[in-house]
């Protein structure tokens, strides 16, 4: 039965009742205002407070590290551009000159709009899982996990902070890793599909690529990655149909580690692959239970690397549209060219692949963007990495003020 709550309560809106034990532990939160939950409830966990906090000191010497590397990175790709363009690099003035205002309008426009889908991601999961958080909050949800996700390496930071983030708006442990592990599954796939079509048909465009050593190296490189992410929704898959034989080789692999002298705590492994297995296993119940929201889902994750891979090319004409033709050929050119420098700089292990993905992609199209090939790497990268980092910092500051808002306003109280 359908229950709302009061505007002012900061639980969300249930729309389907939880077991008992789960209500407890929700109404004990919303009561003392704290995380801890109730023992009953603790189960229910992936994370605890003391994992969590140990990832926060973790994520922030990261990002440090994120920060530091992108500072690296600029300024290694000055000189690489100099060095393609031959020392014709445009200034900063002469850019600006020479940009279509309205090209880079509707850059920031489909910026939106994929940050709005992506919150629309979780706002299906969170109902499909009783829930309803209010948008406002899927979209802080989104941004956690694109600002943990580009400051770590292998991107492995976002989930863990959105299932403690949704636990905290009171949505049991099991219920948030559902939500969070669906997301990061059906994404996955969708990426894999849209890379292996887009690569395999557009192969052609590599050829804007002069040097064929290094296009033999784009191309190579491109369709391993393609393979480490296809890796993904494969192994998801055996989980959900073959469980048992995926717990049995993952145990013996441990176990084998384990007489090796690899790995020492063999049991605490089999713990975390019983837990992982535990989180997938909201993925086929979502499939089976609810085909139509599954197909919408995969529909929202599948925009997303079509507007990723959409803004090159109004940037592109914002920054050289007198050099180039509009159209579908330099429409699909464009879209070959950044899905072969993304996917080539898969399994280099910085934080947002950074450094690797901007001299693929700059070395891709080096041919195209004229003078303006630094600027217009440049700004490619903020509008889709460096604007996720910007924005999770001022939302971390925000949280930062915040507490030690409601601090001083307690203390005046006692007081």
């Amino acid at each position: 039965m359908e229950r709302r709550e009061a505007e002012h309560n900061s639980e969300p809106e249930r729309v389907a009742s939880p077991p008992d034990a789960n209500e407890r532990a929700e109404n004990l939160l919303m009561q003392e205002g704290q995380t801890k939950p109730e023992p009953q409830a603790q189960d229910e966990r992936r994370y605890s407070a003391e994992e969590i906090k140990k990832r926060s000191r973790k994520n922030l010497i990261f990002g440090i590290v994120s920060i530091a590397i992108i500072a690296c990175v600029i300024s290694v790709l000055v000189q690489l551009s100099k060095t393609l363009q031959e020392g014709n690099s445009a200034t900063f003035d002469q850019m600006l000159r020479a940009m279509n205002g309205w090209y880079l309008v509707l850059v920031a426009a489909l910026f939106l709009v994929g940050f709005v889908l992506d919150s629309l991601k979780y706002t299906l999961l969170n109902a499909s899982n009783g829930y309803r958080l209010g948008f406002h909050k899927d979209m802080r949800m989104a941004l956690t996990g694109k600002y943990y996700e580009n400051i770590t390496p292998t991107a492995t930071g976002g989930q863990p902070m959105q299932i403690y983030y949704l636990y905290r708006q009171g949505m049991p442990g099991a219920n948030s890793a559902s939500v969070t592990m669906v997301k990061y599954g059906v994404q996955m796939l969708a990426w894999t599909v849209f890379a292996a079509v887009v690569m395999g048909c557009l192969s052609g465009t590599l050829n804007n690529i002069e040097d064929t050593a290094m296009r033999t190296t784009v191309r190579v490189c491109a369709w391993v990655g393609c393979s480490i992410n296809g890796m993904i929704p494969i192994t998801v898959t055996f989980v959900v149909f073959f469980p048992r034989v995926v717990a049995w080789a993952a145990n013996l692999g441990i176990r084998i580690l384990h007489a090796l002298h690899i790995v020492k705590d063999a049991a605490g492994k089999q713990e975390k692959v019983r837990k992982w297995m535990d989180d997938f296993a909201g993925f086929s119940r979502f499939i089976y239970k609810r085909p139509l929201r599954f197909l919408l889902l995969f529909a929202l994750c599948m925009a997303e690397p079509i507007i990723q891979f959409t803004i090159p090319y109004f940037l592109l004409l914002a920054l050289c549209g007198q050099y180039v033709t509009p159209g579908w050929e330099l429409y699909l050119t464009v879209v070959g060219l950044a899905m072969y420098a993304t996917d080539a700089a898969v399994f280099i292990p910085t934080p947002g692949n950074s450094g690797a993905i901007e001299a693929v992609f700059m070395l891709a199209f080096a041919s195209i963007a004229s003078n303006v090939l630094f600027w217009y790497v440049l700004i490619w990268r903020f509008v889709l990495y460096y604007s996720y980092i910007v924005m999770g910092m001022g939302m971390n500051v925000f949280d930062l003020v915040e507490r030690f808002r409601k601090k001083r306003n307690k203390a005046r109280k006692r007081e």
